[in-house]
């Protein structure tokens, strides 16, 4: 949600600076944009086979198992 209003919000000042002709305020909608971007949070889960029938744990047991 928040990445949003920083892209709406970076969408105004670009249109902002269009309509005054203004360079320095589009360049702030583009820093706006850009720290949208990268401070935006990946919320994907970074477990091994998520969704099957075996855990992490029992995973890792058969996977050591061999060793």
């Amino acid at each position: 949600m928040r990445l949003l209003l920083l892209v709406l919000v970076a969408a105004g000042f670009l249109a902002a600076g269009f309509y005054w002709r203004q360079p320095w305020i589009g360049a702030v909608g583009l820093l706006v944009l850009f720290a949208g971007m990268f401070t935006d949070r990946d919320d994907v889960a970074n477990d091994d086979e998520k969704g099957s029938f075996e855990t992490t744990k029992s995973v890792r047991n058969m996977r050591s198992r061999d060793r």
